[in-house]
């Protein structure tokens, strides 16, 4: 199955009469594409879980444009203020392997929240099952069980499979997240079901396909030769938008 094109917003492109779709700016650069689906949508190969989707396009390089990084703080923020609501415990949770680069978008973000702030903030990293030979799922399932948060904010690395979203956008859901989907390798999701608290996800699309690239095997993964930068460049734009969002 594959199941590696990770932006809900492409899948709702190719199903019809999926949802309402609203467009909003943000500041000069950014644009908000909001869909809330009544139902489980998309391909099969690609489904999506009803819910409310939230995706931030960047007309700018966030390497590039100096002010672009306090529009995606403040817009993050703006989002997930509403989310948040009154819950007052939460977990964020950074997944992927902290040590590829690529993958470690989830890492770096939570890594620089404030853990045991006013709202009783808690942060993990489970890594992948790669390394720990656990499911995510499994170890973010006993620390929910064991403290009891509000809600869980997960944060990790996406794929697309056009080339002008690389690296140009900010996904929000509402509905939780599968691990490793953008890789073809996808996990036990972190969702309502599986966690019994609500799931609110982030992410960026570092990864892109070869199937969306002329002469390269579908296969392939490839990532902008400045990903090193990308990483902590995005990872600070989405901590702060977080922590601002958590006060």
């Amino acid at each position: 199955m594959d199941t590696r094109k990770e932006l809900a917003i492409e899948s709702a492109e190719n199903a019809a009469g999926f949802a309402r779709e609203k467009e909003k700016k943000f500041g000069k650069r950014l644009t908000v594409l909001t869909f809330r689906a009544a139902e489980p949508f998309g391909a099969a190969d690609e489904k999506r879980e009803a819910g409310a989707y939230h995706t931030i396009l960047l007309n700018g390089n966030i390497l590039e444009i100096s002010d672009i990084s306090e529009e995606i703080y403040s817009c993050v923020a703006a989002l997930l203020t509403p989310i948040f609501g009154r819950r007052k415990r939460v977990l964020a949770v950074g997944l992927g392997n902290p040590k590829m680069v690529v993958d470690a978008l989830g890492s770096e973000t939570v890594s620089i929240l404030p853990a045991g702030d006013r709202r009783e903030l808690s942060v993990l990293i489970p890594s992948v099952y790669g390394v720990t030979g656990l499911e995510s799922a499994t170890i973010v399932r006993g620390v929910v069980k064991e403290i009891s948060p509000d809600i869980v904010i997960a944060v990790d690395t996406l794929a697309t499979r056009r080339a002008e979203r690389l690296c140009r956008a900010v996904q929000i859901g509402e509905v939780g997240i599968a691990p490793g989907g953008g890789v073809g390798n996808r996990r036990e999701s972190l969702s309502y079901e599986t966690l019994g608290v609500p799931v609110v996800t982030v992410g960026v699309p570092l990864l892109m396909h070869g199937e969306s690239l002329q002469g390269l095997p579908a296969d392939t993964v490839v990532a902008p030769k400045e990903i090193d930068l990308y990483v902590p460049a995005f990872s600070r734009a989405i901590g702060r938008g977080i922590e601002r969002a958590l006060r």
